[in-house]
């Protein structure tokens, strides 16, 4: 049954709020990284041109149609795709204020949520990786997120998601641990991501038959991660560092809610979740990409800290904190993860493994593996040791203030999707 017409205009006056906060807050972030006018070089090049005609089916990856099927239908088709780029970090906050919304925040806390997320990798790196369909893969995952409850929407979203890019289904056991959370049945949500991906091998084998080739499918990245094994506890520690530099202090909302029980994705679900970020490590090494992954915790964790005595306070203090840092991090403008992380030498270092062993491809072996992780150690190792501290500074501050500063919410005991609060933000 259709809601009655006060009840459309409710949806639609909210979302229009959302959309002029998302876009103020963008205007607002532009000042910590300005964005780029051409797409990112390699994969961001790719997907511009498959906005020319993403029906055609050609490129590297044509089974990602969703971002450059819907850049080409709303009028970002070749040179204008990477201002569909920033109409996506746009959609990204303008989402992010809309969920807090419907999770009874107050206008003025969505928005210092918002803030939040626009003072992170989530949003600024995608102002330089311009044309990658990443953020719009976070829209999609928060809206699942919301849609929990409702098992048809959920998975729907989620195969929407994977229209966008395929590794949603690296949390795979996460979503289906978050749909039992929220009153689903095991067996029935097993068989639901079955048939969800299903349906998007369907897809592929469509894209095969059209005769694309879809040159960056599952094998080729199996064919090519030639850092596995031994390069893992490398990526590891870059993935960290990742961590670290493009959420600075706002981690601190995470680890508080987390230790207070109010972070709201159960006793597994971080746990899962991490799990599925370090999966995307067997098939691609893109670490500045997939720290983001974190945007969700941080949103979650906001929202309950917000509903903590004085927990206001705390997050605007952090905030600031995450502003100063990101700024400090990132001084050169389009670095992607800042200073400490693109001024790595491993691009030398991966020339002089060649040099050293002759005829392997680099970190394929433990002794080539060894020798560039230990070399890289040793000429960077004071911005690792600096990251390290970092790290546990963060997670120290997060457990000190669980400590002072107890849970103001339901914390974990609700489901994970139960039915928020009352809202008033779409009243007219």
């Amino acid at each position: 049954m259709n809601p009655p017409p006060r009840r459309l205009w409710q949806h639609l006056a909210a979302w229009l709020v959302a959309a002029a906060v998302g876009a103020g807050v963008l205007w607002l972030s532009d000042l910590l990284q300005a964005p780029s006018p051409v797409a990112f070089a390699g994969h961001g090049e790719r997907f511009q041109e498959m906005t020319v005609d993403p029906l055609a089916l050609q490129g590297k990856f044509p089974q990602r149609v969703l971002w450059p099927l819907l850049a080409h239908l709303l009028g970002f088709a070749g040179e204008r795709a990477p201002l569909f780029s920033q109409v996506c970090n746009g959609l990204l906050l303008a989402t992010v204020f809309w969920f807090c919304r419907q999770r009874a925040a107050g206008l003025g806390d969505a928005l210092l949520v918002t803030l939040c997320l626009a003072a992170t990798g989530a949003v600024q790196i995608y102002k330089t990786m311009t044309c990658y369909s990443d953020t719009l893969s976070f829209v999609l995952l928060l809206l699942a997120w919301y849609a929990l409850p409702r098992g048809l929407l959920f998975w729907s979203l989620v195969l929407l998601s994977a229209l966008s890019h395929e590794m949603v289904f690296f949390f795979a056991p996460w979503l289906v641990y978050e749909r039992c959370r929220a009153g689903g049945r095991f067996g029935r949500e097993v068989a639901a991501l079955g048939a969800t991906a299903a349906v998007y091998a369907a897809w592929l084998a469509i894209v095969r038959a059209h005769g694309a080739g879809q040159q960056y499918g599952i094998a080729y990245y199996l064919a090519n991660n030639f850092w596995l094994p031994w390069g893992v506890p490398g990526l590891l520690v870059l993935l960290l560092l990742l961590v670290v530099v493009e959420f600075g202090p706002l981690l601190i909302a995470v680890v508080w809610s987390w230790r207070t029980g109010q972070l709201g994705m159960g006793r597994w679900g971080p746990w899962l979740y991490g799990a599925g970020m370090l999966l995307t490590l067997v098939f691609a090494y893109d670490v500045m990409r997939f720290c983001n992954f974190v945007f969700l915790p941080l949103v979650l964790g906001c929202l309950a800290l917000l509903r903590a005595p004085r927990g206001r306070t705390v997050l605007a203090v952090l905030l600031v904190a995450a502003v100063a840092s990101y700024a400090c991090l990132h001084d050169t403008p389009g670095e992607v993860g800042g200073w400490a992380f693109a001024r790595l030498p491993t691009h030398e270092m991966l020339v002089r493994s060649l040099e050293r062993y002759p005829g392997r491809q680099p970190l394929d072996t433990p002794a080539s593996a060894a020798w560039f992780q230990l070399e890289l150690l040793a000429r960077t190792w004071r911005g690792f040791a600096a990251l390290l501290a970092a790290a546990a500074a963060l997670a120290a501050s997060g457990w000190w203030l669980a400590r002072r500063l107890p849970g103001g919410g339901d914390g974990d005991d609700r489901a994970a999707g139960a039915e928020p609060r009352p809202t008033t933000s779409a009243s007219p």
